[in-house]
């Protein structure tokens, strides 16, 4: 009697089953790149929002008084909310500018994107 060569039934449905699960598996991590891949060129443009805001507040001319202020600061696709916030520092010549960027659909809840802290010198 002559041995048949090749697979069973069962090995062959084993086989494919591993190689489904290893190719989900595959899919899975390749659409969490894509996600985070998205999240980061959002946080990219939300820093550049904040360094406008920051280059805005240096060229004005005027040392600004302590006080907090919101506006929208869209960049590229993304609609954003930039809070600046201007404080007091021990040394009555410098101002603490601290600028946070949010998603303009999330608001106050949302996350924050970005987060900027410069210091402002009355004299130029």
């Amino acid at each position: 009697m002559r041995q048949q060569r090749g697979f069973t039934l069962i090995e062959a449905l084993v086989a494919m089953t591993i190689v489904a699960v290893a190719l989900i598996a595959c899919l899975k991590a390749a659409g969490n790149l894509n996600i985070q891949q998205d999240d980061m060129i959002k946080r990219q443009y939300a820093q550049w929002s904040a360094k406008n805001t920051a280059n805005f507040i240096r060229v004005s001319g005027v040392f600004p008084s302590a006080q907090a202020a919101q506006h929208l600061c869209p960049q590229g696709n993304f609609r954003f909310v930039c809070r600046v916030d201007i404080t007091n520092t021990p040394n009555p010549n410098f101002r603490r500018v601290e600028i946070q960027v949010r998603d303009a659909f999330e608001g106050e809840k949302g996350n924050q994107l970005a987060r900027l802290v410069i210091f402002l010198s009355s004299a130029p």
